[in-house]
Formats: structure tokens, sequence, C-alpha cells
């Protein structure tokens, strides 16, 4: 038993779990041995859970599988609610009929919603959907743009497809058992035996299934319930939903009960979220089967969609529009080549004609002349082959013309508006650290042990940090990947450089009025100060010292490295620890050689080397968290002994650095051990103020989240480069509205103000006594731009909201933050398709 440990609350549980197991083998038939058992691992995890949550403020991470909502009520904090509709429908109490004064009319009695609000339009649009939808409205009717939901790390469940004997009675994996997330090897991870689950949920070489007998073969489920509830068959839905942090349960709910969506409208992708995006599709066809669903749901609703997606699930997004544009303009490529190759038969078909005729002409002039006559003359076709070279590369240049064109109409005609929440535009810290040092996921596994699972899952690089210095036009030096250079001509020809962007809104005329960024600090930290994720502190910083056999750290002989973002982009940054730490079979090198096949060799346009510009559909929503502590960089240290070797490490991580409320700088000194449940909670020490005016929302740091702020400049940059006048200054463009903590209605600017009407005391409250949680009502600001395209005549909005104080992972569940997203959609839904 390696991992049961003395003097803790593990020991304990574990040692509970053990002697009654063992007691069942005594005295009961296997019948019975098998319901007892599922009952005592649903009460060992009950306990692990309740230790589990009062550690969740700080044991967060992009992997953590468990939480709970803080809104629940008699213990059932994994369910969504029984209904999350709170007040009744607004349709009886106004006109649906948009043409009429619905001031005048709701007057007397205007409708309100603690979420939605108090515009009547928007509510009456809202109740329209649902009842249609539900069929209260008489005839049942779902059209409607349906919406996608891609999931984020570690949210998508994963069933077995092949056998894999464990310890323990009644612990096999038996083909379509579910393993992530199953609870009984959550148990027995934490009790007897971890290697069950390291072996099956790791991948092999080259992101494989493992291939020895240890080895689990690995498949994602399927459809919403997918990423629904990751465990269905654990605890009771009072008890347990799904026995982990479902991420879209809640969000399922909320559309179907407020805007009538279901099964045939509503439409689940999820992916084995262990993979790269390149490799999802070349094990599992994702993206190709992403393309199908979202094409034939469109055709049936005869809408565009809406795609939503979460955390690590924009990224994959994101790659998903790259491939696809890599994919028409293959298409145009062969196309091009088959009507290349058609004509070409066609000539040598002329040719082969010309020679034949021409050797018959030959023939009858040895005639008399009264049978012969002289040949006009002709323009012989030349039967050299044109260079082949030449002509693929031109047809090339042709098909990235014309794929990109079929790309942009394939956009246009499938995805209406994309909702992104909590998005990692330019990555995290945490999946990093994973990979190099080990987290244990929220789980009760050691670091170490993680560590096994985390490096064979390419998913990590996905979430690499981004340097924002790949932005700007002004950073196209880079260094070298292997022998060839790296392409860093990723700025968007349609669109003026962001540093001639800064450079209109620092003019002179600007200066003269005022400070040009006094409402956009965080665009002046990103654009002007140009903040990256080395600004405050390194992102990462090691210190290696040789001490000799009594010398305590620090030792005399040291040296300080400092890894940055672009370490990370090039894979230097596993070169570096390996270096250091020449752990055996080089595991980092590994990784390294992962992220060039993965990124780096694929044919598709490398997203970890640019950030990534606004996509072209035609409304973009983003929304997410802030102001929670989040991680934003490591220290490690390395020492070297004398006649001692340290060959077997692994890197030792001495402290985590952390933004916080308001974007000030701590530093936590890291607990040796590795089980979650004997950690004590960690103390943090102030450091220094940041450059940020946020933190991040747990797991992902606000400078990455807050890239979408850059986006709202996107028609701005169109205006810039087609030399068409927007103005003095760019960021006027930009409306901003505020909704203050526990209000109901947005008020243009950014004045805070306060809720002191006591008529609307029970709506304008913060809706729980915990602040975080699905009913909690945050203050929110609102970023809102549009522009209409020169070329289309299509008008496109931006919209970006913060919400001060809501985790990572509730931007799925609260209803604020879903009412204010989705108020967006309804009125977009109202102007472009006029269905409400």
């Amino acid at each position: 038993m390696p991992f049961v440990q003395s003097r803790t609350a593990t020991t304990i549980l574990s040692c509970r779990y053990i002697v009654l197991f063992l007691l069942l083998h005594i005295v009961c038939s296997d019948d019975d041995i098998s319901v007892a058992k599922t009952h005592l691992t649903e009460t060992l995890l009950s306990d692990f859970v309740t230790d589990k949550l009062s550690l969740d403020a700080f044991e967060d991470s992009f992997l953590d599988p468990i939480q709970a909502d803080p809104d629940c009520e008699d213990q059932n904090c994994y369910t969504p609610p029984v209904t999350s509709l709170e007040l009744g429908d607004t349709e009886e109490t106004c006109s649906t009929d948009f043409q009429t004064d619905v001031e005048e009319i709701c007057t007397a009695n205007p409708p309100v919603d603690k979420h939605w609000g108090r515009n009547p339009n928007i509510l009456r649009m809202r109740d329209k959907l649902r009842r249609s939808g539900s069929g209260l409205a008489g005839e049942h009717n779902t059209t409607r743009p349906p919406i996608f939901l891609i999931p984020g790390l570690a949210a998508t469940r994963l069933i077995a497809w092949k056998f894999k004997a464990c310890p323990g009675i009644l612990s096999d994996i038996k083909i379509q058992d579910n393993v992530w997330l199953n609870l009984q090897i959550l148990v027995q991870a934490s009790t007897l035996d971890v290697s069950c689950m390291k072996e099956c949920i790791a991948l092999g070489v080259n992101q494989s299934d493992a291939n020895d007998n240890g080895g689990c073969k690995l498949r994602p489920d399927e459809g919403l319930d997918a990423i629904s509830s990751l465990s269905p068959d654990g605890f009771s839905s009072e008890m347990l939903m799904g026995g982990t942090n479902t991420v879209y349960a809640w969000l399922i709910q909320w559309l179907a009960e407020h805007l009538g969506y279901d099964v045939s409208n509503l439409i689940g992708l999820p992916y084995d979220w262990r993979l790269t995006p390149s490799k999802m599709q070349e094990r599992d066809g994702y993206l190709a089967n992403m393309r199908r669903k979202l094409e034939a749901s469109v055709s049936t609703s005869q809408l565009p969609g809406i795609v939503v997606a979460h955390s690590m699930g924009n990224l994959v997004f994101q790659y998903f529009l790259e491939w696809l544009r890599a994919e028409f303009r293959q298409e145009a490529f062969e196309g091009f080549q088959k009507r290349a190759a058609k004509r070409e038969r066609a000539r040598q078909d002329r040719l082969k004609q010309t020679k034949t005729n021409s050797a018959s002409t030959s023939y009858l002039s040895t005639m008399s002349g009264w049978l012969y006559s002289e040949p006009q003359a002709t323009d012989a076709e030349s039967d050299e082959k044109p260079d082949e070279k030449d002509r693929s590369l031109q047809l090339r240049e042709l098909a990235k013309i014309e794929g990109d064109a079929l790309w942009h109409e394939w956009i246009e005609k499938h995805i209406w508006t994309y909702v992104g929440l909590a998005a990692p535009l330019l990555g995290a810290a945490n999946p990093l650290r994973a990979v190099i040092s080990g987290e244990n996921m929220g789980m009760p596994l050691t670091d170490e042990a993680a560590r096994h699972m985390e490096l064979s899952f390419g998913s990590t690089h996905t979430l690499n940090p981004v340097s924002t210095k790949m932005g700007f036009c002004d950073s196209w030096d880079f260094e070298k990947w292997d022998e060839k250079k790296m392409e860093r001509k990723h700025v968007d020809v349609r669109l003026a450089c962001l540093d001639d962007i800064v450079l209109e809104i620092e003019s002179k005329e600007n200066k003269d009025i005022g400070d040009p960024w006094a409402n956009f600090l965080t665009l002046k930290n990103l654009l002007y100060k140009r903040s990256d994720w080395d600004s405050d502190i390194p992102m990462i910083q090691i210190v290696e010292e040789n001490c000799t056999a009594k010398e305590k750290s620090p030792c005399a002989v040291n040296r300080t490295l400092h890894v940055g973002p672009r370490d990370v982009q090039s894979g230097r940054v596993f070169e570096i620890f390996n270096e250091i730490w020449n752990e055996p079979d080089k595991p980092l090198l590994v990784k390294r050689n992962q992220l060039k096949d993965s990124f780096w060799r694929d044919n598709v346009k490398n997203m970890l080397n640019r950030t990534w510009e606004r996509p072209l559909i035609k409304h973009v929503i983003m929304a997410y968290g802030v102001d929670i502590p989040t991680e934003v960089g490591y220290a490690y240290r390395k020492r070297n002994e004398e006649r001692k070797s340290s060959s077997n490490e692994i890197p030792n991580l001495e402290t985590v650095y952390w933004e916080t409320e308001g974007g000030r700088i701590e530093e936590e000194r890291v607990q040796e051990g590795g089980f979650l449940l004997l950690k004590k909670k960690p103390t943090k020490r102030f450091l220094k103020e940041g450059h940020q005016t946020h933190s991040g929302d747990g797991s992902v740091p606000y400078l990455s989240l807050a890239w979408a702020q850059t986006w709202l400049l996107h028609s701005v940059r169109a205006l810039k480069h087609s030399g068409e006048d927007f103005g003095s200054n760019p960021l006027d463009l930009i409306r901003i509205s505020r909704r203050p903590k526990g209000a109901i209605e947005w008020k243009e600017g950014l004045e805070t103000e306060l809720v002191n009407d006591e008529a609307q005391k029970d709506l304008s409250d913060t809706g729980t006594s915990h602040p975080h949680g699905t009913k909690y009502k945050p203050e929110m600001i609102r970023y809102f731009s549009n522009g209409t395209s020169r070329t289309t005549g299509i008008e496109y909005t931006t919209s970006v909201i913060e919400a001060i104080g809501v985790e990572h992972k509730e931007t799925t569940r609260n209803y604020d933050i879903l009412a204010a997203v989705f108020t967006d959609v309804l009125q977009f839904m109202h102007d472009d398709f006029d269905l409400i």
C-alpha cells in the first residue's frame, strides 16, 4: 500500500476502507460484496469530497475534476437546481408585438427578472423562445440557431475499449466501462494502488494507446451526456451529480429552460482531451466530424449556428478553424490538379493527333501530284512537358486564394455567433507546471504520479503560453527551429498592425485632450506597455547551485536562469530542464519532440507561434471572470552536491507566484509531499504590485483572458488598413457599460453605482451568501464594438464581458453571466433573423 500515509486524514479513510473490505470477504457472499463495496466507495469519496471542498479555493487547476456549486442546499452540491427559472412569463404582462410602444404598455407593471434584468423586449424574446420550444405556446417549434458545445480540458467522459486487470476484487476495467472519471478507481488511487489509474489514463509514445499489457484503450463518449456527467453511475443525484464538476450540465439545463433548446438543436462535441487537436483528427477524425455535424445541423435548421466553447475548448475551436482553412486550400489544390491533369491529357491527345496527321501527310506526299496537295502550315504544339514543380507552386498559390474564399463562405453560412467562456487566448501557466514537476489534478495522487500521466498528454501543449509580442508587426524576428526558420508573418493581411493603432491612439491630437487610455487601462497595458508573461516576474526561474556536503542553501556557487514564453513556444524550456535535471529516459525531451510533431510539423498554421486574431464570425462574445488568485510563475531549485548523484530527481518546485485581486503579485512556498489531503492551506506573501488591473479566474491568468479586448479593435484595424477614416481616437469606437454588484440593470460608462432602492432589495442582491455560485450577482463590465465590412456589407460585433470575482468553471453556470451573454444573442437573433 504505497500511498497510505500515517497521522493523516488519508490514513484514517484508507484504513477504514481496507479493514471493512477485508471483513466483507469473511462474512459476505460475492453479491453482497459487490453491493457493499459500492457503498463503501461512495462513503469514502464523500469523506474525501468534504475535506477537499475546504481546500478547493487553492487547489484549482485546469485538470481539477471535483468542484461543488457553493450555492447548494441540503448538501446537494453537485446537481443543477430543480429549475433555473425564478420569475414567471412576461408575455402576459407585455405585448409581444415589437412594433408596439412597449414602454407605454408595460409602465404600470414592468417585467423584471433577477438575472435577465428589466428590458421588456429581451424578456419577451426569451419567453417566446422558451414557450415555443417547450410547446407551451401551442405548436412545438424548434426553429432557432443550433448551439454547439465544445468542452474544456478533462471535461469529456472517457470510455474503455480494452480490458485491463486491476488490483482488488471486482476492480477490473472492462470494455465500455467509464474510466474518466471512475470513482472506484479514484478511491483505489487514494488507498490501495495508484497504478491502475495511472496506467490506464496515460498515453503511449506519440500519444498512442499504451501497447503493453498494462495500458488501456480509451475513447471519448458521445453526445451531450458525455460532457454533462463524467461519472453517471457513482453517487446518487442528491449527493453527487456524476461525481464531478460537470461543466455543461448547468448550461444545458439553463438553455432548455430559458430558451427552449433540446437535443434537436443542442449538439455536444466531446473529444479526447488528452490529445493535441492534430492527433484528435488523425486518430478519431474529430475535426472532420465536427465539420459534418455543423453542416448537418445548419442544413436541418436552415440557420447558421452558435459555437459555445469553454476553457481549452476555445483553443480546440481555434485549431478547427485553421484546420478547416487548410482543408479548403487542399481541396481547391486537388481540384486544380484534376483540371490541370485533364487539360494535360487533352493536350497530349491533340499532340498525338497532330503527329498522326503529319505522318499521313508525309505518306501522301510520295503519290502523284493529282492525289496530293501541299498541306497548310500549322502551329504544332510542343511535346515538352511543363515544369511540374513550377506548375505545382502556381496551383498552390491559386488554391490559397480559392480556398480562403470558400473558407470565408463556409464560416458565414455555418457559424453565426461564437461565445468564448473563460478562453485562454494566450495559454496558461498551470499545465506547464504539471508537465515539469507534476500537479495532482485535485485528486488524491502524488504530484509525481500525476506527472507520469501529464507528460504523456499532448493537450498540455495546446495551452502553452504565447508571448504578447507575437501580436505585433515589429516582432517578426525569432529563433530557429532546427534548420528551418519559423514563420512569423502571422499578422492578418486584411488588418492594420496593432503597432499602428497604438500610434493613432498616442497621437498629439488625442494627448492634448487628455489621457486617451483613461477608460482602457487593460488595453494600455497590453498594447502600449506591452505587458507579457514575464513583465512582473520571471515566468519560470531556475536556481542551480553547487554545494559542498554540509553547505546549506543558498550555496555560494550558483546560477539563476530565467525562462520566458518564447522559450516555451520554441520548446527550449524542455531542453533547459533536461540539461539541469538529466532525468532517466529524458521525458522532457520526449515532450519537446511531441510539441514539434504536433504543431511545428503539422500542415495547419502553428497556433502556438502567434496570437489569435478575432475570427471572421459575425458576432463574437467573450466572457470571463477576474480577481481570483491565479498561478502566473514558478521558481525551481536544483541542488548539486559533491560525490552525490541526483539524476533520478524530478524538477523541484520551490515557489509558486500568484496574481491576486487588483493585479498584485504574491508568492507561496510549496509544501513537499503529494497528497491533496496532506496539504495545509498555504500562506501567500505579498511580493509587489503588478502591471495588470486584475488577476485571472483561478486557472487562466488575466493577461491571457484579457487579450480578447484587442479584438474590440478589429473593425478599426480593417478601416486603417483600407485607408478609411475612423476618427481621431480608435478607442472612442468602443462602448462601455457596467452592471454594479447585486444590480439588475446595466449603466453606460464605468462609474460604479450602489444599489440603494429598497423596493428592489429582493431583486438587487448578490443572490447568495457565498461569493461564488450560480446565483451570485457579480459586478460586470461589458465592452462592445461593431463595424461593417466594406466588401460584404455584413455588420460584425464584438462583446467582451468581465465578471468580478467569478471563478473559471463558474462561467458555464453563473446565471448572470449566461443572461448577459444571451441577452446579446437574443438581440442579434431578432435583428438578423426576425425570429422573435
